[in-house]
């Protein structure tokens, strides 16, 4: 039983096959760009374009179960080769976006789940909200400054830990009961981004200054309908769960041990 692994450079995937070898699973990584493309040894590497069939024929040869991205173009492919061949089941990591197609980012997203879930290919969809990752955008500037620079420092909101949306696609794929169900996923609780600086500065040990940009200047470099929905958004706590608990039944991971697991990324 070969586990594909689609999106082998992105934070998710990688956790993915990284939980998919601690639970001793036979791993098959893919990826757009395979040769800017590291996996773990024991892992087979495969490149992947979803616009060739042939591409897609290659890596879902003998593949029994696959975690994909929601990425439109070629997914006719993908679900024309996995009917015909072996796959058991489709994890597919969506948004939370996906509640609603009035937004790009939900329509995007829906473009992917619903021809998925028209194929009859037994299919779990996982709808993370927002991405503890996403702090990233901001360590550049805390690793040489220490100086946070981003908009709206109120806004709430509930950051998941990519280890706990892999938890969740492993749960799915590993263990019955998980077909036909689409699980919104948030982190366990509600934090300003002025708090996830703090937490942040906590865990590398050093101050780091809080710069508010206006939406203009943040967006020079951040993804509009991101900032729109943000503004839109205000400064009320946003609701939290279900977690992955709701699916691994394992508490998910703070904030605080986001930041403790990616001291590298900001010291």
């Amino acid at each position: 039983m070969t586990y594909l692994v689609t999106g082998a450079r992105g934070i998710v995937g990688r956790a993915v096959i990284d939980q998919l070898l601690a639970a001793g699973k036979p791993v098959r990584a893919a990826s757009s760009d395979p040769t800017a493309t590291t996996v773990p040894d024991g892992v087979e590497l495969v490149g992947l374009d979803m616009t060739d069939p042939a591409s897609v024929a290659a890596a879902l040869d003998g593949v029994d179960r696959a975690f994909v991205y929601a990425a439109p173009d070629g997914i006719e492919n993908f679900i024309g080769t996995a009917k015909a061949g072996e796959v058991a089941h489709v994890a597919l990591l969506s948004s939370i976006a996906a509640e609603s197609e009035d937004n790009t980012i939900g329509a995007r997203h829906l473009a992917v789940e619903r021809p998925l879930q028209e194929s009859g290919l037994p299919l779990t969809v996982l709808r993370p909200g927002a991405f503890a990752a996403n702090s990233r955008w901001w360590a550049a500037a805390i690793k040489s400054e220490r100086v946070a620079r981003l908009p709206f420092p109120d806004l709430q909101l509930n950051p998941i830990h990519e280890a706990d949306i892999a938890a969740a696609a492993v749960a799915a794929l590993t263990e019955p009961g998980h077909a036909g169900k689409i699980y919104p996923l948030t982190g366990p609780e509600s934090l300003s981004q002025r708090s996830m600086v703090e937490l942040i500065a906590t865990a590398i040990g050093e101050p780091v200054e809080f710069v508010e940009l206006t939406y203009e200047q943040a967006a020079e470099f951040l993804y509009k309908p991101v900032l729109d929905m943000w503004a839109k958004a205000g400064t009320e706590p946003m609701p939290v769960g279900p977690t992955s608990e709701s699916v691994t039944g394992v508490p998910a991971r703070t904030y605080a041990q986001w930041a403790a697991d990616h001291i590298a990324d900001f010291r």
